[in-house]
């Protein structure tokens, strides 16, 4: 694992450079592509860094473990457990970064959302649903737009269409289907 993460480390650092080279920047489909690969390296290369920086704070206090300073030890094997679980967590997190994503998942979302059979509480249920999601997509910074809507007729709503852009706007959204 820590060679593969090395190699997207020095992806990265590649990518950064050429960020900079007049003829990426000036090539705007070059330019684009460059910065989205380069975005998708940098939550690894943070989460490789941060890793690296907690086995380096497990390597001190093992050292510390075998010096003859008391206090010293004594601080150190109150921090090792601690330590020991945020490593599995990192290592956790790592592995979940590495696991490929769907190109798909990059891409904008619409939702459509239908009232189902049962008068007026299934109207407001979906009123409910559209103004749930049209709230969770502004507090992740979507943008958000209602291209259509049906009033119920006491209540609610007979269906709605919700445009969302942003990044991973879809990756978020594609499991949320079916009948609620």
């Amino acid at each position: 694992m820590l060679d593969k993460l090395e190699a997207i480390k020095a992806r990265f650092d590649e990518l950064g450079v050429a960020l900079t080279n007049p003829e990426v920047v000036n090539d705007n489909k070059r330019f684009s592509q460059t910065s989205k690969e380069y975005r998708s390296l940098e939550r690894i290369v943070v989460a490789h860094q941060r890793y690296l920086r907690l086995m380096d704070d497990i390597a001190f206090n093992k050292e510390a473990l075998l010096g003859d300073d008391a206090e010293l030890k004594e601080l150190a094997k109150a921090e090792t457990a601690g330590l020991e679980e945020q490593k599995a967590a990192m290592e956790k997190e790592i592995r979940n970064l590495l696991i490929p994503k769907d190109p798909q998942d990059e891409k904008n979302a619409i939702i459509e959302i239908r009232a189902g059979t049962g008068g007026d509480e299934a109207s407001l249920f979906a009123g409910e649903l559209l103004r749930m999601y049209m709230r969770w997509a502004e507090k992740r910074g979507y943008q958000v737009k209602l291209t259509d809507q049906s009033d119920g007729e006491e209540a609610g709503i007979k269906s709605a269409t919700l445009e969302i852009k942003g990044a991973n706007a879809y990756g978020w959204l594609k499991k949320e289907a079916g009948v609620h």
